[in-house]
């Protein structure tokens, strides 16, 4: 009887430690090539933020009543189960306030490989607004969403070696933020911010709501600007651009990126001294030709890179709109353009291509991508805007949680709910038999 009661005993426990690891697989954690915990948000959450992250905001005191000088109170967090504000599986993170600007958002830090280059993006979208859900938000609001990176993983926003990517405002839609940066320790720090404390405008309003979603931290392998393939379109030239005919994609390769002479003044300024600019843009190239047709508008979130031989010159992320990111002072030469997309989308022109510009000119190259048709499992198509289309042009995504990867959770408990059947109905077995 003793020997009985002991074999029962050990079968229970094998069957709870089975279960116990079924579980532990199963959860919210970094899996396949994200390196994030809960990269999608999912509830439930600790202190109103998702498992894994953290919260962060910037205090600043009030200056005026009429809400023109910037200033950031802190504001309230959430993990939001409403359906119409999650781009993907079932939470995000919302951070908000009333009346009182803010600037904060959610942070996490990973183990990362000294040296190592790593991609940081996030879906984000936003509202601001007296009136309550339904109404649409105010679009002349600024809510100035950005992805940062801390290389060295301090944890800490205001660390002066944080790299942000550039700001944009999503009002009412999902649209991705992307920065990149090279690991300096071992861990990395990533950071959701937004910041509704704009100086010389009034932004006090009754709802000042972001939310994030959707997140994925990848490791890039090392740039390699010096073997990017050379352009096929025609060289620019002072006096013509070159028309849109002249760009034909071909079945051996990607659509040609289009080169352009501009005389838009700088926006950005590089490390080296110099007088000529390279200008940089990304259009939603809707239809794929490879062509910036007049109907396609610009896409944001995708993050575009100068470089010269192995010195990467600068980098920045397309804003969404007509206005191209521009390295000014730079010395005549030959550099290499490239541009590194989110996940949501590919490329329908070439992934690079190197221009030559002269001292005083100002040399001009746009990137065509779209939203993946079928989207790979678990990637969103929702969340990329064309900025030059109507502000309600988005496409749903037809994937899971673009963030994970490998088994889908209903099949690990499955899994594990077979095993540990089975390890049950064996005891009983073994338990008739030695009754005998």
């Amino acid at each position: 009887m003793k020997k009985t009661s002991l074999f029962i005993i050990l079968t229970l426990l094998l069957s709870l430690t089975l279960f116990l690891t079924g579980r532990s697989q199963a959860a919210p954690a970094a899996q396949g090539a994200n390196l994030l915990q809960n990269p999608g948000f999912e509830p439930p959450g600790s202190n109103g933020v998702a498992q894994g992250w953290q919260r962060w905001h910037r205090t600043t005191a009030r200056q005026d009543e009429e809400c023109l000088v910037a200033y950031h109170f802190e504001p309230k967090w959430s993990v939001e189960v409403n359906p119409a504000f999650i781009n993907s599986g079932s939470g995000s993170q919302a951070v908000g306030n009333s009346w009182d600007t803010w600037s904060g958002g959610v942070f996490q830090t990973v183990p990362a490989t000294p040296g190592t280059v790593y991609r940081f993006t996030f879906f984000g979208r936003g509202r601001g607004s007296n009136e309550q859900v339904p109404a649409p938000s105010e679009s002349g609001l600024q809510i100035n969403m950005r992805a940062g990176i801390d290389p060295n993983g301090s944890g800490l926003w205001s660390d002066s070696d944080v790299v942000w990517s550039g700001a944009g405002s999503p009002h009412d839609t999902w649209q991705p933020f992307t920065v990149e940066a090279t690991a300096t320790g071992n861990q990395i720090t990533v950071f959701t911010a937004a910041d509704w404390g704009v100086t010389g405008v009034n932004q006090c309003r009754a709802h000042l709501d972001t939310w994030f979603d959707s997140a994925e931290l990848v490791a890039q392998t090392p740039p390699t600007a010096t073997t990017a393939p050379q352009p096929t379109a025609a060289p620019p030239t002072a006096t013509q651009q070159p028309a849109p005919t002249d760009a034909v994609p071909t079945e051996s390769a990607a659509a040609t990126v289009i080169a352009t002479l501009t005389q838009a003044a700088p926006t950005a300024t590089a490390t080296p001294t110099g007088s000529a600019t390279v200008c940089v843009n990304a259009f939603l190239d809707t239809n794929g030709n490879g062509l910036h047709d007049p109907d396609e508008g610009y896409v944001a979130g995708i993050t575009l890179t100068v470089a010269q031989g192995a010195n990467i010159i600068g980098q920045a992320v397309s804003t969404g709109t007509e206005e191209p990111i521009c390295f000014g002072g730079l010395p005549a030469g030959a550099y290499q353009v490239g541009q590194t997309l989110p996940a949501a989308l590919e490329m329908t022109t070439q992934a690079n291509a190197t221009v030559t510009v002269g001292e005083g000119q100002t040399v001009g190259l746009e990137f065509g991508s779209r939203i993946r048709p079928t989207p790979a499992a678990g990637v969103p198509a929702e969340g990329t805007e064309a900025a030059g289309a109507a502000a309600t042009a988005t496409t749903t995504s037809t994937g899971g949680n673009p963030t994970t990867s490998g088994t889908p959770g209903w099949l690990v408990y499955l899994g594990v709910g077979a095993i540990l059947v089975g390890v049950v109905l064996l005891g009983v077995l073994l338990f008739m038999l030695l009754r005998r």
